[in-house]
Parts: structure tokens; C-alpha cells; sequence
């Protein structure tokens, strides 16, 4: 499958979403330049680069109207982010597992996966889901004994509906051509603001090696 151009690229609210599902009010979320798109820096451990460019956004410091700095927290309730069709539920996630959800629209045909969450009881393949529809909550990373902070990684991709779900794994999806990744970005609803906290281990995670993660 050759990188497919969206004719128009879907658009969403997805931050907005996350706020209400968890009654957070007004926030705004930011991330290190470790967590966006493409990038091949990491955030955790000793920060060595990821052997593969970033394949979405790593969701997980946010301000409060007020200004304070918080957190997502294992157990934060994850929304999807526009209607649509539970696709996959894979276990290959080094924190919890990842839900892949089908998306039909006028731009097409698209993906969105939720990696690091612990899904709903009873989500199964098939599933429709409406825009703000919780499907899954923040994985602990500590039940794994892993050293990072609790985050939600998010996606957006495009591959053809013949994809084997056994082709969906985070250690080899984008040194393939099946898959194609988009910068989610257009999904949030609202930009995140950049800083320099992940030079701060305190706020984003423990000192220590951990696994290669998306």
C-alpha cells in the first residue's frame, strides 16, 4: 500500500473529549518534543532514540485553568475519538494493550488506536462506538514494573481492510509498507503546548532503563 494522501484530513476534539470524560474542566495539555509525531528522541530512562520515528502523540501532562501542572492517572477514563467500528484489540503493548477503531467519513477510510489502555469490560471486534464513547482506562505502567509515567499513546493511521491483525504489531508496523501513519494532531481539537519538563524526571518518569515503547 503506497502512503495515502487524505483529500481532506479528519478533524476532531479529541482533548476536549478526554477532559470531559474525566471532569478535568478547561485544561491544556503539552508534551516535550520527545512526544509528538515522527520524532526519534524518547522521553523515558536514558532517553536513547526510538529505532523507529514516533508513530502518534503521547498524551499525559496537562494544566488546569488555574495553571497547575497535573497528570494523567492510571484508571483516567479514554473516550474514543470519533464514531466508528472496534477493528482489533492486540496485546503487544509494553504497558497495557492497544484498541484499533475503523472510521468511515468523507475523507475515507481511517484508523485511531488507543495503545497503553486496559479496555472496558466486555469491548470485543465489531463494537460500534459514538464520538466520546469511553472505551478503555489509563494503564498502570507500575503493575509491568516499568519506570515511566502513565500516558495514553494515540494514532492515526490508514492501511487496507485485508490486513491481517496479526500484522498490527508496534515492533514492526512502520518499518513496513501496509501501514501508513498520519500526524494525529488535526484529531485534538486544540494544539499542545510544547515545553522542556522532560529534562525534569520528576514529572514525567522515574530515572532507569524501560522497555523500547511507543
Amino acid at each position: 500500500m503506497s502512503p495515502e494522501v487524505f483529500s481532506r484530513r479528519p478533524s476532531g476534539h479529541f482533548i476536549k473529549a478526554i477532559s470531559q470524560a474525566n471532569g478535568l474542566g478547561p485544561v491544556r495539555f503539552v508534551a516535550h518534543e520527545a512526544m509528538l509525531f515522527g520524532t526519534r528522541k524518547s522521553w523515558w530512562g536514558g532517553r536513547k532514540a526510538r529505532p523507529l520515528p514516533h508513530e502518534g502523540v503521547d498524551l499525559c501532562r496537562y494544566y488546569t485553568q488555574g495553571g497547575e501542572p497535573r497528570s494523567l492517572s492510571p484508571g483516567a477514563r479514554i473516550p474514543v475519538a470519533c464514531e466508528g467500528r472496534v477493528w482489533a484489540v492486540t496485546d503487544d503493548d509494553f504497558i497495557g494493550r492497544s484498541i484499533y477503531v475503523r472510521h468511515e467519513g468523507c475523507q475515507g477510510v481511517f484508523f485511531t488506536v488507543y495503545a497503553h489502555v486496559s479496555p472496558r469490560t466486555g469491548l470485543a471486534e465489531g463494537d460500534a462506538l459514538v464520538r466520546g464513547e469511553v472505551l478503555a482506562t489509563l494503564a498502570d505502567p507500575v503493575v509491568r514494573h516499568l519506570r515511566i509515567s502513565p500516558h495514553l499513546h494515540f494514532s492515526l493511521m490508514t492501511f487496507p481492510d485485508s490486513l491481517s491483525r496479526h500484522a498490527l504489531r508496534w515492533a514492526t508496523m512502520g518499518a513496513g509498507n501496509e501501514v501508513c501513519f498520519h500526524d494525529p494532531r488535526s484529531l485534538l481539537g486544540e494544539d499542545m503546548a510544547l515545553c522542556e519538563e522532560a529534562a525534569d524526571s520528576a514529572l514525567w518518569c522515574c530515572l532507569g532503563p524501560v522497555p523500547d515503547i511507543s
